[in-house]
């Protein structure tokens, strides 16, 4: 039973390259790398200081299907995900927590234009889902108590840059901006309004199959 299933698996992975040679490419999975900057927050009340969001390291896996393509412009239903391991919070207030994770998904629609061409610029835009775990501790050593999901709002730009490069599939390069407008983490103190803006700066590889 198990040598039937590496037989099949193999041949599986054999095939896929004739496959993809066969049949024009209509799905993409996208492997980015990048950081996500948060700008500061100011806590309401005169002289209440501000949280100091710093910059973190952010994973994206995107994967996205063809809807239509023409000479001049190509349509892409595409799910972006994203987990940010750790953003730090710099603050004076004891009640703030000490750090937070995200993890943010936004299916979305996006528009590009020369699909085919070597240099091929998009604009995407959607919404869907954010989550955030705070620290388990506060800047004052308290207990915490953390986990917040919310809504959120993407728009983006970037630009696809078709490389000769193909092992199993076709591999292009991606550099791309984001801008996640999310709902908040919880940071147990006053920060006026209920959302908040995520710049995630990213470049990748694309594999389109």
């Amino acid at each position: 039973m198990r040598g039937t299933f590496v037989l099949a698996a193999i041949v599986f992975l054999l095939a896929i390259p004739v496959i993809a040679a066969q049949t024009e490419s209509k799905n993409e999975l996208g492997l980015m790398l990048g950081g996500t900057v948060t700008p500061n927050l100011a806590i309401a009340g005169s002289g209440s200081g501000s949280l100091n969001i710093g910059t973190g390291t952010t994973f994206q896996l995107n994967y996205a299907r063809r809807l239509m393509k023409a000479r001049s412009l190509g349509l892409y239903f595409e799910i972006p995900a994203l987990a940010i391991p750790q953003q730090t919070i710099g603050t004076s207030v004891g009640a703030a927590p000490k750090n937070y994770d995200s993890f943010f998904v936004t299916p979305s629609l996006r528009a590009m234009l020369r699909p085919a061409a070597a240099f091929s610029p998009w604009f995407s835009a959607g919404g869907g889902y954010a989550l955030f775990d705070e620290s388990a501790r506060r800047t004052d050593g308290t207990p915490n108590i953390h986990g917040t999901s919310g809504g959120a709002v993407q728009f983006g730009g970037g630009v696809d840059i078709r490389t000769p490069i193909r092992v199993l599939f076709p591999i292009g390069v991606r550099l791309e901006v984001r801008d996640l407008y999310t709902s908040k983490p919880n940071y147990h103190v006053d920060t006026g309004g209920g959302f908040q803006h995520n710049l995630v700066f990213s470049g990748g590889l694309v594999l389109r199959f």
